[in-house]
């Protein structure tokens, strides 16, 4: 699939601005617990569901685990509809708070950072109910790729997955190539989709992918969200049969920002298999987040709301619910229906009651600095490691990319 998603800016490390503020959700309650030597920020709703979901959110690089809650709002979300979500914290000494998706020792089953974030996933869901097969994971950056390793190694663990900016699995495979593959992508896809396929193991079965990229993305290459795409489009086609996914279809719309979105069907059922969506204009950030937010953008698509109409009609024991007709539109968009509706979902699943949509959660008022709010947390933050040179200055370069890109807008 070719698409206009050519735009490669500077910026060569795979990171996101650090804004340090607590947000305070609507409702619910917000803790941070230590699990297996990890902080992890767990919100539960206020009334969560008899047997509520999970999702499982991952940050990017220099960002922690309450900026990423206040950026994406996804307490929210969760809050409208009595699911359960944690976001882990990655604070070891010397990663500048990037999950390691390039390096080999965390890229497989049983070992590293994969089996850290499943067992968190398992250990939350235990304590608060969850309903086992209905834990999803979703990220952005580094967030991101984590979450495409996370679907290829315990596939058996989560449902569905959700990538924003991110990259294919494998992309690299060591610290170095992990540059070249942010700046002009991956590997062949298809190549990727197999070695995925064959991380899945006995485990092996469908795992829906949402996908969210921007045009503009002067950190992650445009070209990683098409990889991510063809590569999840390979496995699981490997999962359910050789020419079992129809070419992909697509439809156009406005949520601040237009986008296009790619839907890549199951012949046998018409179900949504990959969504992709291409957001004109979007730089490194998660859109319809908060404003000012930690590599956040209030512009639309809303990708909290999206991410949760993808996974919610899906589980681990069924993956690809018969496809219910035209996909519903993306939240908050002017495509296919009346765009103040609250329950539009990205994967043609049907639409399911939404609880009363809560108001835009307050935040700690900050200041601007180069578009980063910058109000000390008052939770807890990466703990005072100090990063290596390399990385703080690459760290540099993507905030000078991001105000080139904002004066250029």
């Amino acid at each position: 699939m070719k698409h206009l998603a050519t735009t490669i800016a500077a910026g060569a490390v795979f990171c996101a601005a650090s804004v340090l503020f607590e947000h305070v959700a609507f409702a619910g309650t917000a803790t941070n617990e230590t699990i297996g030597g990890r902080t992890v920020r767990v919100f539960v709703p206020s009334q969560p569901d008899a047997k509520p979901s999970l999702v499982l959110m991952l940050h990017g690089c220099t960002q922690n685990a309450a900026d990423f809650a206040a950026a994406t709002r996804m307490d929210d979300v969760a809050e409208a509809n009595g699911f359960v979500v944690a976001y882990p914290q990655q604070d070891k000494l010397g990663t500048n708070g990037c999950w390691q998706w390039y390096s080999t020792a965390h890229q497989s089953r049983d070992a590293g950072e994969p089996k850290e974030l499943a067992d968190i996933a398992q250990t939350v869901a235990t304590a608060h109910g969850v309903s086992a097969d209905r834990v999803y994971v979703a990220g952005i950056s580094s967030g991101g790729a984590m979450s495409v390793v996370l679907g290829a190694t315990y596939p058996d663990r989560f449902a569905a997955i959700g990538v924003v900016a991110g990259l294919e699995y494998k992309a690299a495979t060591s610290y170095a190539g992990s540059f070249s593959a942010t700046v002009s992508g991956g590997p062949d896809p298809d190549t990727q989709g197999t070695l995925a396929h064959t991380a899945m193991g006995s485990f092996a079965r469908v795992v829906p992918t949402l996908v969210i990229n921007g045009t503009s993305d002067g950190v992650v290459a445009p070209i990683n969200g098409d990889q991510v795409t063809q590569q999840w489009r390979k496995t699981n086609e490997l999962v359910l049969g050789d020419g079992s996914i129809a070419d992909p279809t697509s439809d156009t719309g406005m949520a601040g920002y237009t986008f296009t979105r790619y839907l890549h069907h199951e012949k046998k059922n018409n179900a949504v298999v990959v969504e992709q969506i291409v957001v004109d204009g979007l730089g490194h950030a998660w859109p319809g987040g908060l404003a000012n937010g930690s590599y956040s953008d209030p512009k639309g698509p809303d990708a909290s709301r999206t991410l949760w109409d993808f996974f919610k009609a899906r589980s681990t024991t069924t993956p690809l619910p018969p496809d219910s007709g035209d996909p519903d539109p993306v939240p908050g968009s002017d495509a296919g229906t009346d765009p103040g509706t609250n329950s539009g979902g990205s994967s043609g699943n049907g639409a399911s009651t939404e609880r009363t949509a809560p108001t835009d959660s307050p935040a700690a008022s900050s200041s601007d600095d180069g578009g980063c709010a910058t109000t000390p947390s008052r939770g807890t933050s990466v703990g005072g490691a100090v990063a290596p040179m390399a990385m703080a200055l690459l760290a540099a370069l993507v905030t000078i990319a991001r105000r080139r890109q904002r004066r250029a807008s």
